[in-house]
């Protein structure tokens, strides 16, 4: 009999994430992010938020290639659109990104920016991804603060 365990050199434990958040958030649970944190005042039909999600990939997968995921997304949106790839550091750690948006009924333009470092960890990567969404009539106000946000993370390799 075999014995597996998490983590271990077959499943490795995922990086360790921070965000630093403003007063006037809060930290919330999200499907499938290690980390959420949006803004407490409700305030317009869309509340600001950025999402921290993490990812085991291929060893081969490089964070480029999330951008295209994006785009097929975009396209899956009405009036979808990604921008131009950008790369950013984050915490001496390089990342690529972009920024997608969409127009939703009820909210009006939804604007996400994503940004996808990668982390080798084993036999895998980890695909460490974060995006700050904003929308509505504040979007141009809450877009500053969002990637503010987004910029604090830290990431730390298992």
């Amino acid at each position: 009999m075999t014995t597996l365990a998490f983590p271990s050199e077959e499943f490795p434990a995922q990086p360790a994430v921070t965000l630093h958040i403003p007063q006037g958030w809060k930290p919330v649970h999200a499907p499938g992010a290690v980390m959420a944190a949006r803004s407490a005042s409700d305030d317009g039909a869309f509340v600001p938020n950025v999402v921290v999600r993490i990812e085991r990939r291929p060893v081969d997968f490089e964070a480029a290639d999330a951008l295209a995921e994006l785009t097929q997304l975009a396209a899956e949106r009405a009036q979808g659109t990604t921008s131009a790839p950008s790369k950013v550091e984050l915490d001496g750690r390089p990342f690529v990104g972009c920024d997608l948006s969409w127009v939703d009924d009820r909210v009006g333009t939804v604007l996400q920016t994503h940004l996808f470092g990668v982390v080798a960890s084993g036999p895998f990567l980890q695909l460490v991804q974060v995006t700050g969404s904003v929308g509505g009539a504040q979007a141009l106000r809450d877009h500053p603060i969002v990637t503010a946000i987004m910029r604090s993370l830290t990431v730390e390799a298992p």
